[in-house]
């Protein structure tokens, strides 16, 4: 086997063993730098060994080529392997095309992005004050006092974008060169001086297409493409969110709410301690690693809500047997929506309920004319239930949870004639924890009590005229009902082919 040694300047010495002749793809290079010699001198040395035609693209790589090599040994290294050591890993680039090897500093790349151009923007609040007006003839004064929850949520994927590829390309920490912008508008490279027309950290965005090109260094080149692909995986997750919506129609006994306490004596199911610090349970106990007993917090029962994580092997039909323990057990709804991470997913179970609203104007001239317009405004009366989720590397999911449940005070009369707005009686909730994918959150202590009048008579006696009366009975009832709200959020992303079943639909699929 023929073996070929070249020296320059006792420094460089490189060996190639030939598999194939004529060509140096095919061959082998030992490589040994000892002493200080410049990227160019060992560009050089390959090129004349193979060859080649040494293109520089730009005056960075030019400049950068001037960078010494201070010890490097290589054994049986192909062409490939050699440049990647002797250019890449010094952040240069390079592109073999036949015998010409094109070196440049800089280069552009174009990124596809899946993702609407478009942004969501929804908030919700709570408020509950009080509020005193003073008397007087020309002036009031006020004083208000009380508790209010307001959550926002905007989302601007391609507003964000820019700012966040901008710096990951300037913290590169590579020895790259980098440039300022200055108070004119223009860029500057700070250690020559160099001015350039065009900015090349900066990155060019097109929403519409979903296009994001980029120009700077392979390293950072590199990290962009780093960046966007997790940044894809993040928000292209998808998550399903399964709520069951269940009223429980107490008994008599159960007054004050459903006694979650002995939901934990079920065989096979744990609860999540990082949950319970968030609930209104002070203390439990357990055997063989299960809670089998908990108390209530002093002070809380009912009139706060409870809100727990659930593990083990229970499903949600054991859940609702327990709760036909506690009551009737009837089901509002059940709503299965998917939607992206930290993408908020809005469920609504209920009505709208319009009504007139009547506005006058008088015209200010001899005859008086007084105008009188109508507008049509409505409410909402029923379930409205705000879910964002976020996914961790784990596979936890964090959920935020802004539960709103209004219902009508009083009669509401015909909707033709309606001319003020319906009294309305809120409840709401505002929390964030977090489940495991598939496990379940039960929320539950949305409690409202009613009474109602109902008239029983004896059969045939309290229809006769007059003498009726005395075979009938009017009789006041009160209606407890607790809404339980228990929330199962499942990971889809990974999954090519999402099947019904999958999705929970198992009634329908055959």
């Amino acid at each position: 086997m023929k073996r070929k040694i070249l020296k320059l300047a006792t420094a460089f010495v490189l060996f190639t063993t030939y598999v194939k002749a004529h060509s140096c793809e095919d061959q082998l290079f030992s490589v040994t730098i000892k002493k200080e010699i410049s990227i160019a001198d060992a560009i050089d040395n390959i090129a004349e060994t193979c060859g080649l035609s040494v293109i520089v693209k730009d005056v960075a790589a030019q400049k950068k080529l001037q960078d010494k090599l201070f010890y490097i040994k290589l054994r049986n290294a192909t062409l490939e392997s050699f440049l990647d050591t002797i250019l890449k890993e010094n952040n240069i680039n390079y592109k073999l095309v036949g015998n010409k090897l094109l070196i440049s500093y800089l280069i552009t790349k174009t990124f596809k992005v899946h993702y609407i151009a478009s942004k969501r923007e929804g908030g919700s609040s709570a408020n509950i004050n009080i509020a005193n007006a003073g008397k007087g003839k020309n002036s009031t004064a006020s004083s208000s006092s009380g508790m209010t929850i307001v959550s926002n949520d905007k989302f601007d994927f391609w507003s964000k974008i820019k700012d966040e590829l901008h710096k990951v390309l300037v913290a590169s920490g590579d020895g790259s060169l980098h440039f300022s912008k200055q108070g004119d508008g223009t860029w500057i490279e700070e250690s020559t001086g160099k001015k350039w027309q065009y900015n090349p950290l900066e990155p060019i965005i097109d929403a519409e297409a979903g296009l994001i090109t980029v120009t700077g260094t392979p390293r950072q080149i590199e990290r962009v493409a780093k960046y966007l692909s997790s940044l894809a995986n993040q928000v292209k997750t998808q998550v399903l969110i399964d709520v069951k919506i269940l009223s429980v129609s107490l008994s008599s006994d159960k007054a004050t709410g459903i006694d979650w306490s002995k939901l934990y004596g079920l065989q096979d199911f744990t609860i999540s301690t990082l949950a319970m610090s968030q609930s209104n349970m002070a203390e439990w106990k357990s055997e063989n690693g299960k809670i089998t007993e908990a108390k209530y917090a002093p002070g809380t029962r009912p009139s706060n809500a409870s809100l727990f994580e659930m593990r083990g092997a229970k499903t949600i039909d054991d859940i609702i047997r327990y709760l036909k323990t506690q009551g009737n057990v009837k089901t509002i709804s059940n709503p299965k929506v998917m939607t992206l991470n930290n993408q908020p997913a809005l469920i609504s179970v209920g009505k709208e309920l319009f009504f007139k609203t009547k506005t006058s104007t008088t015209t200010q001239n001899d005859n008086g004319e007084t105008t009188t317009s109508e507008t049509i405004d409505s409410v909402f009366a029923g379930i409205l239930l705000d879910i964002t989720p976020e996914i961790d590397k784990r596979g936890m999911i964090t959920l935020k949870i802004n539960p709103s449940i209004t219902e009508t005070d009083g009669p509401i009369g015909e909707s033709g004639t309606r001319s003020m707005p319906p009294d309305l009686i809120r409840r709401q909730i505002s929390t964030v924890i977090k489940v495991k994918d598939g496990k379940h959150a039960v929320l539950g202590g949305l409690i409202s009590s009613a009474e109602s009048v109902v008239d029983s008579k004896v059969p045939l006696l309290g229809d006769i005229p007059l003498v009726g009366e005395a075979f009938k009975r009017k009789r006041k009832i009160k209606r407890t009902e607790e809404l339980v709200v228990i929330i199962t959020p499942k990971i889809i992303s990974g999954r090519r082919n999402v099947s019904l079943k999958s999705l929970g639909y198992r009634s329908i699929v055959k």
